[in-house]
């Protein structure tokens, strides 16, 4: 018989708009954990980037004894806003060589698992970086595509983060090791500002400069684009694109993914850009893709005209052996209950202004 597999990423839990930290959003997503053998947490479980680690686990707490209580399994692949376990494992590799005594597989995050082991104690836990392999099904969290976009907004960034790996040149075709030079400084960086004692201050405060420079760059200017995009690089909840990117963008940089990391013709799962898909075919062909979206109700972007068609929080995939199919569990909500849902208070409608000569009429 077919494992039944719930796949879900992007919950970050930690932040202020995580979703799955309220309880009417539990009650939406417990029938799928009831009807799934195995649970798959497809990156960014943990909001490590702007919240503190005691925080962020805090939060997910309820989501995870919900799953402990339904699946028998939880697969757990880090993504970049909960990088710093990834981090964590590879010190554990490099102490285990200086000591001399046996070290975790190069695949297997073991930090992450102690962790959710600890959280879900009657499931079975496993937790692998970057790729894993479920009934043919290859799945990353996906925040390898950001150097392939090659926008202008991500340039900065891209161009920052190569500085910081201190080689001379990029290759053209990016290994691991290349993709995580990418990663790891800029993410360690923020995730030890986060957990400084004033930490979460600073970062809210820098959270707030770049959602000024997000509103300034809604001007068409090309270098208010340019920050528009830095911003959202680095604040990374609605990385890499808005929801009205360009969708070949996304595909061309998924397709450079998958031939970097010599991932073989057939399905391929991604998470990280908040953006569902369902089957979408690579431009070469060799690939067929799915997102499992986020649980992230992004602020910066819900007010956008593609935001509701593209990027609609609360989607997950139901896997069925190699059969995928994606749900939206919070389709039917709107604005209101979505403010509901987080406990923000719902904004008065504006009054309707009467016409002048109605009003006249009323005097």
């Amino acid at each position: 018989m077919a494992v039944r597999r719930l796949i879900i990423s992007d919950l970050h839990f930690g932040c202020t708009d995580a979703l799955l930290a309220a309880p009417a959003a539990l009650e939406r997503i417990e029938p799928e954990l009831a009807w799934a053998d195995e649970l798959v947490i497809n990156g960014d479980l943990f909001e490590l980037v702007f919240t503190s680690l005691e925080e962020a686990v805090g939060a997910a707490r309820p989501f995870l004894a919900l799953a402990n209580r339904h699946v028998g399994r939880v697969h757990y692949f880090p993504g970049n806003h909960d990088h710093h376990l990834v981090s964590l494992s590879g010190d554990e590799r490099r102490f285990a060589q200086i000591l001399g005594t046996p070290a975790p597989p190069f695949a297997r995050v073991a930090p992450a698992e102690r962790l959710l082991r600890s959280l879900c104690p009657q499931a079975e836990v496993v937790c692998a970086y970057p790729l894993c392999d479920l009934d043919g099904m290859r799945i990353t969290h996906g925040h390898y595509i950001t150097p392939h976009l090659g926008s202008s907004e991500l340039r900065l960034m891209d161009w920052l983060a190569w500085c910081l790996t201190g080689e001379q040149s990029r290759p053209d075709r990016l290994t691991v090791a290349d993709y995580e030079g990418l990663i790891a400084p800029l993410y360690e960086r923020m995730y030890e500002i986060a957990n400084l004692p004033s930490g979460k201050r600073a970062q809210q405060q820098f959270d707030r400069w770049l959602s000024g420079i997000t509103a300034i760059a809604r001007a068409p200017q090309r270098a208010s684009r340019q920050l528009s995009g830095l911003a959202n690089a680095l604040t990374g909840r609605s990385e890499p694109l808005a929801p009205d990117a360009p969708t070949a963008q996304v595909l061309r940089a998924m397709q450079a993914v998958c031939h970097n990391l010599e991932i073989a013709p057939g399905t391929v799962v991604f998470g990280h850009t908040h953006l569902p898909l369902d089957g979408v075919p690579t431009p070469d062909g060799r690939h067929r893709l799915y997102n499992s979206g986020a649980w992230v109700w992004d602020r910066r972007l819900r007010d956008t005209p593609a935001y509701r068609e593209r990027a609609w929080p609360g989607t997950v995939l139901r896997a069925t052996g190699s059969d995928i199919e994606l749900r939206g569990l919070l389709a039917d909500c709107g604005d209101d209950e979505l403010r509901e849902l987080l406990g923000s208070p719902v904004a008065p409608r504006p009054r309707r202004r009467l016409r002048p000569q109605l009003a006249a009429v009323r005097r």
